[in-house]
């Protein structure tokens, strides 16, 4: 690193959130036979898991230069969104891109691409959200654009490319014909799902800058890989070709996001397109959001919290800490308030936040049709080192969002902050207190049942998605005497995990795994019938890429545990959908006596 500029050692409980690294940062990424350079710009208030741009200037272009011309590094300043947007800027090499490279080269531009991308993928000093990360080319740069997004398509949720020319045929079709073994989130190298990376879809925007320049292989390519048969015009140079079709799963990809744009601008790659950047970014690429849920990820619109779903923004002192919520207000319930509704708090992963949380979840589409209230919290920074198998929380990350459930000092209460939360939501609206839910996801998971076994008089039901007890933490957990009483009241638990998170933990409860001890430690503290299950190999239901095992009490839904077939350590709104109609919505708690009742099928 060159001179970064460190903008804080320590968190400020006054201004949490602020970034530890801001400034211009340089490294270098090793590929055979040589060192490249890599340029960071990381703005003034970058939040965690926010969006990251990889660009690649003409050749001949240093990253510094480019930085500074082409208006990058002043949109990222400017952004209005409070997330900003952190800046990867590459260079080529002396003899400038090669853009014969032939497909499947490990030691050329395209591997320096790959390697720049993964180092962007480092917690060490910020965090891009992995749904976040756009590509953007220009000159020759855009050829190379091409060709890294052909070689590994799901890595990225959109792509711009201003001027250059067309891919080589040998390298389009050879790469489009390949089998796709990054499948966002989870790999595949016996290609056993069968996905080619010219199937994999991935917004695109192609800018001729020149009437000459043709390159409408490229464009049939990548509207075969989003499905985009209908074209319409949307500005006066610009053709939009879009799916008339809905995705394979509609309720978790969204039609609009497989979309691909063509236009012709004389002299748009001027200044490096300094003219259309800000017309790039703003109305194309960070509109997108490519989600983990299928193989391949799943593409959809991004929405803002407050400005496109209306949701109520906090940013409040909790406890001597300034603590963010947003509060999603269906539209029913804002015409009847006076009716009351039930609550979900639902909490983010590690590095993640309550505006990531409500647009990977998709809670507030179901409580806009089912009419409920959904509070989406961000948790306090924190830094997690993690214990085993868990990639995801390594000793060299920044301070990062993570609840706070083992209650580290000098770290906020989370409990007494729920408990603000529910009633500063109650003063202003008629809250059914016997119908107030917890879900969340990952380190979320873990707030939520951390949450039913601390606030059982409380919650009626909890739902963690990636959702067990994961590095050994049940038995840490259940060093808080809070916690290792004996539940006062039962609370239903229905935990959800993905088939592709063995880093984590297995999918299958067997023996003594996580799994397994989780599903026992739920037995006990809701008083099951009978000893838990010696073993969990019998009664599953499959239904689709869905795998439920199901345990009642006395006809009430008390017990659940799902695994999904390819799902990564990820949530859905398909899985938010479930764990409404098929759970929450049937489930009451009689707040007087503590008993649980059950009106569902």
């Amino acid at each position: 690193m060159s001179e970064p500029f460190i903008h804080r050692e320590h968190i400020d409980p006054l201004h949490p959130m602020e970034p530890t690294w801001q400034g211009t940062i340089t490294r270098t990424v090793s590929v055979p036979g040589a060192e490249r350079r890599v340029l960071y710009y990381v703005p003034e208030h970058a939040m965690a898991s926010t969006s990251g741009v990889v660009l690649l200037p003409p050749s001949g272009v240093s990253a510094e230069t480019f930085l500074e011309e082409s208006g990058w590094k002043n949109l990222a300043d400017t952004e209005e969104r409070k997330e900003k947007l952190i800046l990867c800027v590459l260079e080529s090499g002396p003899s400038g891109w090669n853009q014969q490279e032939p497909y499947g080269t490990g030691d050329g531009d395209v591997a320096y691409i790959r390697a720049a991308c993964l180092d962007f993928t480092r917690r060490d000093l910020f965090c891009v959200h992995e749904s976040r990360y756009y590509l953007a080319g220009y000159g020759d740069g855009a050829v190379l654009a091409q060709m890294a997004a052909m070689n590994d398509p799901a890595f990225y949720a959109g792509m711009a490319c201003v001027g250059g020319g067309p891919v080589a045929e040998d390298y389009r079709l050879r790469a489009g014909d390949d089998w796709c073994l990054n499948l966002d989130g989870f790999e595949d190298p016996a290609h056993r799902l069968g996905i080619r990376k010219g199937q994999v879809p991935l917004p695109v925007w192609l800018i001729r800058t020149e009437a000459s320049c043709r390159n409408q292989a490229d464009l049939d390519y990548w509207r075969a890989a989003c499905g985009a048969d209908r074209s319409g015009q949307i500005d006066r140079d610009t053709t939009a070709y879009v799916r008339s079709r809905d995705p394979a799963d509609p309720v978790d990809q969204d039609r609009e996001a497989h979309r691909v744009w063509s236009s012709l601008i004389p002299g748009g790659g001027a200044s490096f397109g300094a003219g259309l950047n800000r017309r790039i970014w703003k109305d194309f690429l960070c509109g997108v959001r490519r989600w983990m849920s299928e193989p391949g990820g799943s593409l959809r619109m991004a929405a803002d919290p407050v400005r496109d779903l209306g949701c109520e923004y906090h940013y409040e002192l909790v406890g001597g800490w300034m603590r963010e919520w947003y509060v999603y207000v269906p539209r029913q319930v804002r015409q009847h308030p006076e009716l009351p509704v039930p609550v979900v708090f639902a909490s983010h992963g590690y590095t993640c936040s309550g505006e990531i949380y409500l647009g990977n979840s998709g809670w507030d589409r179901v409580a806009e049709q089912e009419g409920f209230l959904v509070i989406a919290a961000t948790g306090p920074y924190d830094c997690i080192n993690g214990e085993g198998e868990n990639e995801a929380c390594k000793f060299e990350n920044t301070q990062l969002p993570a609840w706070n459930i083992f209650g580290k000092p000098g770290l906020p209460d989370e409990i007494a902050f729920f408990r603000h939360m529910l009633a500063d939501v109650k003063s202003r609206y008629a809250v059914d207190e016997e119908r107030v839910f917890a879900t969340g996801h990952s380190w979320g998971s873990m707030m939520t049942q951390y949450l039913g076994m601390a606030l059982p008089e409380l919650f009626t039901a909890i739902a963690p998605c990636s959702g067990v007890l994961f590095d050994e933490h049940d038995r840490t957990l259940l060093k808080n005497p809070q916690l290792v009483q004996d539940p006062r009241q039962e609370v239903p638990v229905w935990m959800f995990v993905g088939q592709r998170e063995p880093w984590l933990f297995p999918h299958l409860p067997e023996g003594d795994n996580t799994p397994a001890r989780s599903i026992r430690l739920w037995w006990q503290r809701n008083r099951m019938e009978g000893p838990p299950p010696a073993s969990f190999q019998e009664g599953w239901r499959a239904q689709g890429r869905w795998n439920d095992l199901f345990y009642d009490k006395q006809g009430r839904p008390m017990l659940r545990y799902s695994w999904v077939r390819d799902l990564p350590h990820a949530t859905m709104p398909e899985m938010s959908w479930r764990i409404w109609r098929e759970f929450f919505s049937g489930l009451r708690k009689d707040r007087s006596t503590g008993a649980v009742s059950w009106s569902g099928t």
